[in-house]
């Protein structure tokens, strides 16, 4: 399609004309320009989606499906498709409705897009937020009990390092005038506090509510910036949806990584140590 103009001034050459005459080679007509043409417009659309899977600057996890519904709508077949469109289309999808199939795949792809605030609005399956909210109770337990254990464990050395200590630290911290004077409110206040303190699983129900009221963000923004400012807000779901973005949607991130290992460590530079070709390799993906 680049090179239309140059092809229909050759053939129009005399010399050229005769060659191909006499070679019996085949011409091309209008209607192979008319293919190609509709070939690019078909195929346009699988190229940026291959372009959007292969970023490795931004989560790409999370789009995966959101991708595959519009390619699904542009491939398929419509009644005022020719024949050579509607042969593509058909070959395409049915080569793409057979990815991602295993439900396992599937369910960790429906959980990534509700965590990615560009295609939340899009999830509608309630067991997708079930799972996200057992998710992240559990792992908001495991956490709980984990610190558990380190300040029973840090607390047990400070004790023991207090006992061998000659001069003992008096156990009772006298209050200063202030806190003699509201003694009783102090202590209201940390009856109340007591009593309005949620469960894991309430506060995980309040920030899942709560980040499903917030709009989406448009697609030239990035999710994981969006996760760090409501860090805040969105403390539990903030540390799930880290195990989301960080997956990324194809092999290619990869790829790029050992062929950059392969361009460092050539034959010229055989002797780079390990650590040397680590540093060289890192600072060339992340500077």
């Amino acid at each position: 399609m680049e090179q239309y103009p140059a092809i229909q001034a050759a053939s129009m050459d005399p010399w050229l004309r005769k060659q191909m005459e006499k070679d019996k080679l085949g011409w091309l007509k209008d209607e192979d320009f008319q293919k190609a043409e509709e070939f690019v417009q078909l195929m346009r659309v699988m190229y940026t989606s291959t372009l959007c899977i292969s970023s490795e600057q931004t989560p790409t996890c999370g789009q995966i499906l959101p991708i595959l519904r519009k390619l699904e709508d542009h491939f398929t077949v419509q009644e005022e498709d020719t024949l050579f469109v509607s042969s593509i289309k058909e070959k395409v999808w049915g080569n793409l409705s057979g990815r991602y199939q295993e439900d396992t795949i599937q369910a960790f792809l429906l959980e990534a897009t509700a965590m990615d605030p560009r295609f939340k609005g899009k999830m509608e399956s309630d067991a997708t937020w079930d799972r996200l909210r057992e998710a992240a109770v559990a792992e908001e337990e495991g956490h709980t009990e984990e610190q558990g254990h380190t300040d029973t464990d840090q607390q047990q050395q400070e004790s023991e390092e207090e006992g061998k200590e000659e001069t003992a630290t008096p156990l009772y911290k006298p209050r200063n005038a202030l806190e003699e004077l509201f003694a009783d409110e102090d202590m209201e206040l940390r009856t109340t506090m007591r009593q309005n303190t949620l469960s894991v699983s309430e506060r995980v129900d309040h920030e899942l509510q709560l980040y499903k009221g917030l709009p989406s963000i448009p697609m030239s923004e990035s999710p994981a910036l969006w996760w760090w400012e409501k860090r805040g807000t969105l403390p539990l779901l903030t540390q799930l949806a880290t195990t989301y973005l960080c997956a990324q949607a194809s092999s290619t991130p990869s790829e790029r990584v050992f062929s950059t290992a392969g361009d460092t460590i050539s034959q010229e530079r055989s002797r780079l140590l390990l650590e040397k070709a680590d540093m060289l390799i890192f600072l060339q993906k992340n500077c």
